[in-house]
């Protein structure tokens, strides 16, 4: 677990880095993939905009109606190679990247980062004489 800030935009690329997302996008893009990879958003902004974070795994069939966390998961929309028609091309020669390529799906993807930690909907902490602590718990 690591800490970012939402208003630092640098501090999740440090955390989560462009050749990491290429990597799990391409493991997230297998077809047979029951597991796929990204970042996790473990609890909302403070005052300062610090969040805490973490590269984590997610079940395909996994939810989470509690709200607990925040699962974004790293997907590339288009493989630049496989449109090509040419599934060998990228491993032969370095393409050059085109517009919508690469770069453009990891800032997308910070971006959505960014907008689920900002707008998501987190259970508040559980603090002395809550409600939820009180009463008999087994025993």
């Amino acid at each position: 677990m690591a800490e970012a800030n939402i208003n630092d935009r640098a501090s999740i690329e440090r955390l989560y880095d462009r050749t990491t997302f290429e990597q799990d996008a391409a493991s997230n893009a297998r077809s047979k993939a029951t597991v796929v990879h990204g970042l996790k958003i473990l609890s909302a902004p403070d005052a300062d905009g610090r969040v805490e974070i973490s590269r984590a795994s997610h079940h395909v069939a996994e939810g989470n109606p509690e709200g607990d966390t925040i699962f974004v998961p790293a997907f590339r929309l288009h493989d630049s190679t496989a449109a090509d028609g040419d599934t060998y091309a990228g491993s032969v020669e370095p393409v050059a990247e085109a517009p919508g390529g690469a770069a453009d799906e990891y800032r997308s993807f910070i971006d959505d980062v960014l907008d689920a930690a900002k707008q998501g909907h987190f259970k508040p902490d559980i603090g002395l004489g809550e409600e939820r602590l009180k009463g008999f718990h087994g025993g």
